[in-house]
C-alpha cells in the first residue's frame, strides 16, 4: 500500500464512521489529496482489489471492510497483531476459556481491539469488542469493555475504556 493510498483509507474510515455513508471520490477530492477524482477512484479501486473497501452498489461510494478497520486500528497507539481465535469448547468451560484468553492476550497494561472474526468468544463481522484488564486490589483479574458495531468511533470508545481502567484503578487506592 502506497503512503497516499494509506491516508485515503484513513479518511475513508473516519468518514464512514462519521456519517455512515459511503465515502465517493469527489469527496475525498474536495479534502486537498492534490489529485483529480479520476486518480482517486482508481486509488480507491486498488483498495477495493485489495480487500480494503467494498462498494455497496454500482453507482455508490465505497466503505471500509474489515481489513480497512484492522489497518486503521493499526495506526493508532494501541497497536496490535490479529488474534488467533479459540478452538470451540463445551458449554460448561467457553467463559471461563475465553475469559483466560483474553486477559492473557491483553494482560494487565494493554488495551486490545478485536473487529469482526477476530473476537473469539462470537463469530460475526457486525461488532467490534474493546477490551482491557487489570488485576483489581484483590489481585484478582478484571476484565472489561466495550461490544460496538463494526462501525464505531474507534478512538473515543479507546480513550473511554482507557478512563475507565483509570478510574477503577484509582478507586482501588482508596
Amino acid at each position: 500500500m502506497t503512503e497516499r493510498q494509506g491516508k485515503i483509507l484513513e479518511f475513508i474510515v473516519r468518514d464512514y464512521v462519521k456519517n455512515s455513508k459511503p465515502v465517493s471520490s469527489k469527496s475525498l477530492a474536495q479534502k486537498k489529496f492534490g489529485v483529480s477524482s479520476a486518480t482517486l477512484r482508481n486509488e480507491m479501486m486498488e483498495l477495493e482489489n485489495a480487500g480494503y473497501l467494498s462498494q455497496p452498489h454500482t453507482s455508490a461510494g465505497r466503505v471500509p471492510t474489515e481489513k480497512a478497520y484492522r489497518f486503521f486500528i493499526n495506526l493508532s497507539e494501541n497497536k496490535n497483531e490479529a488474534l488467533v481465535k479459540i478452538n470451540e469448547k463445551s458449554s460448561e468451560d467457553i467463559f471461563e476459556q475465553h475469559f483466560n484468553y483474553l486477559f492473557k492476550e491483553i494482560g494487565e497494561e494493554t488495551t486490545q481491539v478485536f473487529i469482526g472474526r477476530d473476537i473469539p468468544m462470537i463469530k460475526t463481522k457486525k461488532y467490534s469488542l474493546i477490551v482491557t484488564g487489570r488485576k483489581n486490589q484483590n489481585k484478582k483479574n478484571e476484565i472489561f469493555g466495550f461490544l460496538t458495531p463494526t462501525r464505531t468511533n474507534y478512538d473515543h470508545n479507546i480513550a473511554l475504556i482507557n478512563k475507565l481502567k483509570e478510574i477503577l484503578e484509582d478507586m482501588d487506592n482508596f
